[in-house]
């Protein structure tokens, strides 16, 4: 299912499951892959965020505000965890964002394209508590592809 996905799009979802895990989460959230795609410091989405002083701190301290933390247990810590509704949504979202891009690879910058996509997620919501307008983003992330394209 990820063969098409960038080597950074792929650590970016690794590291959405290992963030549920620190949070106890028995899921994997939007919220989740928004903090995957600000500790992966390579890749488009990386830039977008730092360059909009997107911080993994201010971003972990508002999913700690809008998700409550689960129990720790014993279990394996490399078990599977389901997606959330928006997050298997944003998932076929960036497929669709890369297509509608003419890429033939997701990247790093179609999941957060397609995480600003799903405004009713938890990802989402955490930007906009951290002030950030979720159209100047997406627009950031276009503008930063557009460019990308013509070099």
């Amino acid at each position: 299912m990820f063969e098409r996905y960038t080597d950074n799009a792929r650590r970016v979802l690794s590291r959405a499951r290992q963030e549920a895990q620190k949070f106890h989460h028995d899921h994997i959230g939007t919220e989740h892959i928004l903090l995957g795609l600000i500790k992966i410091k390579d890749g488009v989405a990386a830039d977008i965020l730092t360059h909009r002083n997107i911080d993994l701190k201010h971003a972990k301290a508002e999913v700690k505000k809008l998700v409550t933390p689960g129990t720790p247990d014993n279990e394996d810590s490399f078990v599977a965890l389901p997606r959330t509704t928006h997050a298997h949504d944003l998932i076929d979202d960036a497929v669709e964002e890369a297509r509608a891009l003419k890429h033939n690879y997701i990247g790093t910058e179609h999941l957060l394209l397609a995480l600003l996509k799903e405004k009713d997620g938890c990802g989402a919501k955490v930007l906009g508590n951290l002030d950030m307008k979720l159209d100047d983003v997406r627009q950031d992330v276009l503008s930063f592809v557009g460019r990308a394209a013509k070099a």
